[in-house]
């Protein structure tokens, strides 16, 4: 059974552990969480849905006692059903830090009816957008924007990702599954765009998704090429953060690092989540519980 207090504990002893590069503030402060994935239902495999509540609870405890400017929510916030939402977003609204939630494929296991109700239901105004903060544009991309479940079946939106994701499967994809996604044309067209506008004012930008582009795998984004070459093209991106992938990953392409965190939902009784301590030449990432600290160094030449 899950004990809180042990997980608690955990997170106490993470958040307050001195870091030996930490001599001045951070410019940002943010908490990050992959993968809540809440259903009540009984666990598969590894994942303990109804675990979640609490885990999450006491994340959001856990960041209440920080000064942060955010948290994040890196998608999947349920497993699946529309009434999901009610129970997962209560810890959420114990948060006295503000929230940005992204999507995630889990979270449009709904009725079709209720599919458009989604952005709302994570009050979210815009699919995708970006955040300004002391010198580094954060942005929170959309990676179920041409994707099979994130409109009805019928959606002409649905119909043209079907046949895109069949072609890619008889051209031996690895990432073409069903549970994966791409950035459409207009996305990557605003993506390029804000970051041009960012290097112009020598801002560092972070990106937030719910899919994977690197290291490759199976949980990658379709089109994951195409999308690390606009980060590769625009030198004011500086980090890559992402879930989906509930095992973990990381990799580093080009100087920017790429970071798969853990998924919450996996095991009974250890959590996952992390602290994200930003400077103006990188990024310290405080894991607790299955999520390993690490330290994104900035590749050079990327803003101010």
């Amino acid at each position: 059974m899950l004990n809180r207090r042990s997980i608690l504990a955990a997170s106490l002893a993470v958040s307050s552990a001195p870091l030996v590069f930490a001599q001045a503030m951070p410019l940002v402060r943010l908490g990050l969480v992959a993968d809540a994935q809440y259903a009540d239902a009984d666990p598969l495999g590894s994942r303990f849905y109804r675990q979640s509540i609490g885990k999450l609870a006491t994340a959001v405890e856990a960041f209440n006692r920080q000064e942060l400017d955010l948290w994040v929510h890196l998608g999947d916030l349920i497993d699946r059903k529309w009434e999901s939402f009610e129970e997962i977003l209560k810890p959420v609204a114990t948060s006295r830090h503000p929230v940005q939630h992204l999507f995630g494929n889990h979270d449009f296991d709904v009725l079709d009816e209720q599919k458009e109700k989604v952005p709302g239901r994570l009050t979210l105004a815009k699919r995708y957008g970006f955040l300004d903060k002391r010198g580094f544009r954060l942005v929170f991309l959309d990676t179920t924007d041409v994707s099979t479940y994130a409109h009805a079946i019928q959606d002409e939106r649905t119909l043209q990702a079907q046949k895109r994701l069949k072609t890619l499967g008889q051209q031996g994809i690895s990432q073409a599954q069903t549970w994966n996604g791409a950035l459409g044309s207009a996305q990557m067209s605003w993506l390029k765009g804000i970051c041009a506008e960012a290097a112009g004012k020598k801002s560092k930008v972070i990106v937030f998704a719910h899919h994977p582009v690197f290291p490759a795998n199976t949980h990658n984004l379709w089109n994951d090429r195409e999308v690390m070459q606009v980060v590769e093209e625009n030198r004011s991106i500086v980090a890559w953060i992402n879930g989906h992938n509930h095992a973990g990953n990381f990799g580093t392409r080009a100087g920017v690092p790429y970071v798969t965190l853990q998924g919450m939902v996996e095991t009974r009784d250890t959590t996952a989540y992390a602290f994200a301590d930003i400077y103006p030449d990188r990024l310290i990432l405080r894991g607790v519980g299955r999520e390993p600290s690490r330290e994104l160094v900035f590749r050079t030449g990327s803003g101010a």
